[in-house]
């Protein structure tokens, strides 16, 4: 009998924590679980700002991309919409102008570059003015192609910066082999003295 009594007695006291314990988070602020919003004011505005940088920095990196495919098959219309005037500068700078620089490839080259992989290498980094260019975000961009069965890869650093909220690419510079030793190869082509 006092087996019994102590069990039951367990049983109960056992019940009443979990129910405690159930009440106690259930009054616990918002956003106390994954995917819950912050409870104050403050930590939701925090919490909107981090969302909004990182599907800004999706599309920056997303507009790098995009641009470099465009230039690597010498679709002069797609990478200069994404050029500012000053980034045209090199190629003419009307748009007419930038699209004539690019020179179409010929069958076998474009038919390379179209089975290329191209992908964003390494984190962005901030880059100071230099010259006419303004202070931006760099990227690295790397296509990945393989001619004649031999893998071969291009990096091209980009100098991304955001114009009337969209983003675009000011400058574009070969990644030099060695400047792959440095410990930002971005950095280093992006501020390379011409």
């Amino acid at each position: 009998m006092k087996g019994r009594v102590a069990a039951v007695a367990a049983t109960t006291a056992a019940a009443v924590l979990v129910i405690a314990g159930c009440s106690s988070s259930s009054k616990g602020k918002e956003g106390d679980k994954p995917g819950e919003k912050p409870g104050s004011a403050a930590e939701r505005q925090a919490q909107e700002y981090r969302e909004a940088a990182k599907k800004d920095r999706a599309k920056m990196l997303e507009v790098a991309v995009a641009y470099q495919k465009a230039t690597s098959l010498h679709d002069g219309d797609v990478s200069c919409r994404m050029m500012t005037e000053q980034g045209r500068s090199l190629r003419g700078s009307s748009h007419e102008a930038c699209v004539k620089f690019l020179k179409p490839l010929d069958g076998d080259v474009r038919r390379t570059v179209e089975e290329a992989s191209f992908s964003v290498t390494g984190d962005p980094v901030d880059v100071p003015p230099i010259g006419d260019h303004p202070a931006g975000t760099g990227v690295m961009v790397t296509e990945e192609s393989k001619p004649g069965g031999r893998t071969s890869y291009q990096r091209t650093a980009l100098r991304m910066v955001k114009v009337k909220g969209t983003w675009l690419v000011d400058q574009d510079e070969d990644v030099y082999d060695s400047e792959m030793k440095h410990s930002s190869p971005v950095f280093s082509a992006l501020m390379r003295s011409h």
